[in-house]
């Protein structure tokens, strides 16, 4: 029986169809059949509001496998939603977010999202996740369900990477085309990390600028491998980065929620901000960590076994990491320092960054 048997009223007008190649960009398109806890947009997809989201598509692909491409993108309003909903205690850090992308109840992708940390404001950062369905996964009445949900975390990131990370996400656009035989992917390729990113093989934090295409500085110790093939081997820059803001709490006075209230935190989280670029530049401790003091570990996302990763030091600054999986699906890799000192870490993190990507297309 067809996904959409349930949905529809003797009261309900049919709705046709979107042809291939389709791109979803708004919440009020009237193929946007549904939206579970997320909030329709009129520019983007929409806004997830909870532990997870899902937009239900109508798309018309005539039988034929296609590529699903979604833009996740996360913002100043991302920030205030997870603040009113995880109410963080005071001195907890803005932490990066690792999300999964799921598609027809099964999960495809996972997408690690981190905002720049400027010196007066906070870098909006974009991720792409790209997958295949097959010819048999989107049914004869043409509904496509995606979903954004919260990663599960392994035990070594949980202190280290967001709670809820879901609440407030957007999903500006999804893009579906269809695969040709020629088309298809296949062979080993190799990718620079801004161009591994866009095309939804890695994701180490998002891309930045107005349509997320630019790589910026690094601003997390972890990446996730979509890549399908069961080898990947990642090259990674490893450098130190100013430690995380702390994160936007929700005000309990009443007066700090009006206008000029809210002036008044603003000015004081860049100050802080600010304070905290200049201890970083005047501290000793931000001199990043030689590669060979680094421990690298990797977790399936999907069934949560380990995965075999080895490493190997390149330059004083550069590590190339092999990661081997024996079922597909998205990879989360982390980098830890044996011994950290306290100074360091209430002053500086170890980061990295993607500068190439070689695996399976």
């Amino acid at each position: 029986m067809a996904i959409g048997t349930w949905f529809a009223t003797e009261f309900d007008e049919p709705v046709p169809a979107r042809e291939l190649p389709a791109m979803f960009s708004s919440g009020g398109d009237p193929e946007v059949l549904l939206a579970d806890q997320m909030a329709r947009g009129v520019a983007i997809l929409g806004r997830v509001q909870g532990t997870s989201g899902a937009v239900v598509l109508k798309v018309r692909t005539d039988g034929r496998p296609v590529r699903v491409r979604v833009n996740l993108h996360i913002d100043g309003a991302s920030q205030n939603a997870w603040s009113r909903a995880a109410a963080p205690a005071r001195g907890m850090r803005e932490l990066p977010r690792l999300v999964m992308v799921r598609a027809q109840g099964s999960d495809r992708a996972a997408a690690l999202l981190s905002r720049q940390r400027g010196r007066l404001r906070m870098v909006e950062a974009h991720a792409w996740v790209e997958f295949d369905l097959r010819a048999d996964e989107v049914g004869d009445d043409g509904l496509l369900i995606i979903e954004v949900v919260d990663g599960a975390l392994p035990r070594w990131a949980a202190t280290a990477l967001s709670p809820l990370a879901a609440t407030g996400v957007r999903v500006n656009q999804v893009e579906i085309v269809a695969i040709g035989e020629v088309d298809q992917r296949a062979g080993a390729t190799r990718l620079a990390g801004a161009a591994a990113q866009l095309a939804g093989l890695v994701s180490a934090g998002g891309l930045v600028g107005a349509r997320g295409r630019g790589q910026g500085h690094a601003r997390s110790r972890f990446i996730v491998v979509n890549a399908s093939d069961s080898t990947v081997r990642c090259r990674l820059r490893i450098s130190a980065a100013t430690a995380p803001p702390a994160a936007v709490r929700q005000p309990s006075q009443k007066w700090l929620r009006r206008q000029r209230g809210q002036t008044v935190l603003k000015a004081f989280r860049v100050a802080q901000r600010g304070a905290g670029y200049a201890l970083f530049e005047a501290s000793p401790f931000t001199r990043p960590p030689h590669p060979d003091r680094l421990v690298v570990q990797a977790v399936h996302l999907v069934d949560g076994t380990a995965c075999r990763v080895s490493a190997s030091t390149r330059t004083e600054d550069t590590l190339d990491v092999v990661v081997e999986r024996t079922t597909p699906g998205p990879v989360l890799v982390g980098l830890g320092e044996r011994d950290t000192p306290l100074v360091r870490r209430r002053v500086a993190e170890t980061v990295c960054q993607v500068i190439e990507l070689e695996g399976q297309r």
